[in-house]
This record gives C-alpha cells, sequence and structure tokens, in this order.
C-alpha cells in the first residue's frame, strides 16, 4: 500500500486488499524480529515469536479475511501477550558498567 505512505520495497508495492495488506506487513515485522532473536540465541524469546506467527498464520487465512473482511492480529490470542524479558549480551553488560563507572564519576565531580 505504497498510496498510504509505506516504502518502496517492491512486497510494498504488490496490490493487496487492506487487510492483506496489514497481515503481510505484521507477519514481516514478525520475522524479522524472530531472525533477530535467532542470532542473539535466547530460546523462550524465539519461541514466543514463532507462536505469534503460528496464531497471525492460524486467524489470518485467506478464507478467513473474505469470510470476516478484516484482519485479525495476534494480540487478539491472549497467550501470545507474553514476551520473556529481553538477557543482555555480555557486551552490553560490560557496556553498561562502564557507562554506569563514567555516570558515577561524573557525578562526583559535580559534589
Amino acid at each position: 500500500m505504497r498510496s498510504l505512505g509505506g516504502g518502496d520495497e517492491p512486497e510494498n508495492k504488490e496490490e493487496r486488499c487492506e487487510p492483506c495488506h496489514k497481515y503481510e506487513h505484521t507477519r514481516r515485522h514478525l520475522e524479522s524480529s524472530l531472525a533477530s532473536e535467532q542470532r542473539r540465541g535466547q530460546a523462550d524469546r524465539i519461541r514466543c515469536y514463532e507462536h505469534r506467527l503460528e496464531v497471525l498464520d492460524r486467524l489470518n487465512t485467506v478464507e478467513l479475511i473474505r469470510e470476516r473482511g478484516t484482519y485479525l492480529s495476534y494480540w487478539t490470542d491472549r497467550t501470545t501477550r507474553y514476551l520473556p524479558r529481553k538477557i543482555k549480551t555480555r557486551e552490553e553488560v560490560k557496556f553498561d558498567k562502564q557507562f554506569n563507572l563514567l555516570l558515577s564519576e561524573a557525578q562526583q565531580r559535580l559534589l
């Protein structure tokens, strides 16, 4: 739906009804999030994104979208609402420690 302000990606220029476009957009976003989590390797978050994709696909078959005339978000299924806390990588923990050390030194100088 380029006409509604979407990007110039080829997938976004395909003609679809609005509910199908919303479904495809959400699916691509979830797939991107899943790929990102798979690089980090946090199993509980990976399983959560996989579950959201399964629910999204189950709620939005072509037949169901035609019957309802609308798209349903995975959020309508309460089991998809919990996303486990993201565990920081070693690099993120190291950065946080360095940042907090610099911050405390700066605060000491102000006193």
